[in-house]
């Protein structure tokens, strides 16, 4: 009797604990995905003392000395602490919460006379951030890059060219990251030789110039300079400087992370006689008869075995007779076509941004194909990016947010570096794996690639925008700071539309302002 009577209190104490378990797992579960995804909003009380300035006043000036402002001008200012909470590589993060929570959220600004409480960051987002190696641990001793370019190209621009090449070549303490650099100007006289080197030397970078002795093609410097990061890696290496990989790239091409460029070499044996392509945009990619085809795009990776085949190729040999042939011809395709016909070598292709196979991906540009771009190259195009000014956000939330989308619950997008856009007719996302794209699109959908090339995609789940409207706002990119505490400034604009007298007559006059949109980037302490 007491056995029968104690069961049914053990059976409810058991289903209780089982209860407690399912609903203390549940609980575990949904908080993850909420902390994954889910982004606070707080307010902001005002905390700069009385009679100074307001941070917010002081960008405002910044923005005024440096871009032509409209007098009225629509202005809004986010602070922006980034998280440790998860975040997947080369993903779109959901934020469920709007980016305009208020329907008078910008503020309309009188650029000469501005209200303080009308410029002051009174919100503040926490977004979720992927953690990475600290920019100034990184140590890229095993990288060569080759570089050949003009005098005229670094200079222009207040060395725009230099500024980049900074981004990626040295630790965040401004000295050398141990990659070298092997700079072949053309046609430099030995003032911009040494103008050069010593601008390149003050930035912290570990450089080789040199410069041919007359003006000469493109293809000619390139096979050249190959000649001398053979030479020169060599020297180098009976000193203890080895290197595994040769990199010849074009002065376009910008790395955002040397860490995941050197996670992504890391499935491949240095040892070996290989030779890596990484085309970027889909401009790179040509029609070859039914498949398409490309030459790396201008970035080449080359082991020691590959380099040092170069030089002994006859199709590459440049005699006074042959020198015609050169002209006319690109770089990176003349060594293609010499390395498969005499030498037998393939190139292995790792897509850096558009996935050649995916047709469907035609009208998505580059940077919304939910990718974590491994380089970039032509940055400037269509975006017009200042790529050194663009990637400065990655000191506050680390190199992998760069270019990271975060989409809003009211269909505002963020584009970390690159854009701020709004589409009011809704968007979406594909959330995709490689194994479900090509059992989805094998038969009609994929594009084929030549057989005379080996494509190395890594296994990763890719989310692509879906844009379910043609129309939408966008605040590009126009300037970024960094500030003394460390904090990173980005201000987005959205030029006011210049219309003709009748439009004026008929419009609100709202429509003809500049809109600035300020995001203010905290490193969170940890």
């Amino acid at each position: 009797m007491l056995l029968s009577k104690g069961m049914p209190v053990l059976q409810v104490r058991l289903s209780y604990l089982i209860l407690t378990a399912v609903t203390v797992g549940f609980l575990f579960h949904a908080t993850t995905l909420h902390q994954q995804g889910q982004t606070f909003t707080v307010d902001l009380p005002d905390s700069t003392p009385v009679g100074d300035i307001l941070p917010e006043e002081k960008y405002l000036e910044r923005l005024i000395d440096r871009y032509v402002l409209t007098n009225l001008t629509k202005w809004q200012a986010w602070r922006v602490q980034t998280s440790d909470k998860p975040l997947t590589i080369g993903s779109i993060t959901d934020v469920h919460t709007d980016f305009q929570p208020h329907r008078d959220a910008p503020k309309v600004i009188d650029v000469s006379n501005p209200s303080p409480t009308d410029l002051h960051a009174s919100k503040g987002l926490e977004l979720a951030t992927y953690t990475d190696e600290a920019h100034d641990r990184l140590y890229a001793s095993t990288l060569m890059f080759g570089v050949s370019t003009t005098y005229k190209r670094i200079v222009e621009k207040d060395w725009a060219v230099l500024r980049a090449w900074k981004r990626w070549l040295t630790k965040g303490d401004g000295t050398s990251n141990g990659a070298t650099l092997v700079l072949m100007l053309d046609n430099a006289t030995e003032e911009q030789l040494d103008e050069i080197d010593k601008e390149l030397e003050e930035r912290g970078i570990d450089v080789y110039t040199t410069s041919t002795s007359g003006a000469t093609s493109k293809s000619r410097r390139y096979y050249e300079l190959i000649r001398v990061m053979k030479s020169y890696g060599a020297t180098i290496a009976a000193s203890g400087q080895e290197k595994h990989w040769f990199a010849v790239i074009e002065d376009t091409v910008f790395f955002p992370s040397l860490s995941y460029l050197k996670e992504r070499l890391s499935t491949f044996d240095f040892s070996k006689q290989l030779y890596l392509g990484i085309p970027s945009e889909k401009m790179v990619w040509h029609q070859d008869g039914g498949s398409v085809t490309t030459y790396g795009g201008g970035a080449i990776f080359l082991t020691k075995d590959a380099v040092s085949l170069i030089p002994k190729l006859p199709c590459l040999r440049i005699g006074a007779a042959a020198k015609p042939s050169f002209h006319g011809q690109r770089w990176d395709a003349m060594l293609r076509r010499c390395l498969e016909k005499q030498a037998g070598v393939d190139m292995h292709v790792i897509p850096a941004l558009h996935p050649p196979h995916d047709s469907h991906e035609a009208r998505v540009e580059s940077h919304e194909t939910g990718t974590r771009p491994l380089l970039l190259h032509d940055y400037a195009y269509p975006h017009h990016l200042d790529v050194g000014m663009a990637h400065l956000v990655t000191d506050a939330c680390g190199e992998a947010c760069f270019m990271h989308q975060y989409l809003f619950h009211d269909n505002w997008i963020i584009t970390n570096g690159v854009s701020i856009s709004h589409h009011p007719e809704g968007l979406g996302h594909r959330h995709r794996h490689k194994a479900l794209v090509k059992e989805m699109f094998k038969d009609t959908q994929k594009t084929p690639v030549s057989d005379q090339i080996v494509i190395d995609e890594d296994e990763v789940e890719r989310k692509s925008l879906n844009l379910t409207g043609r129309r939408r706002d966008i605040w590009g990119l126009l300037d970024s700071v960094k500030a003394s505490d460390g904090t990173v400034w980005q201000a987005y604009m959205k030029r006011g539309v210049r219309s003709t007298k009748a439009d004026k007559e008929e419009s609100d006059g709202l429509r003809e302002l500049d809109s600035v949109i300020v995001l203010i980037w905290e490193k969170k302490q940890r």
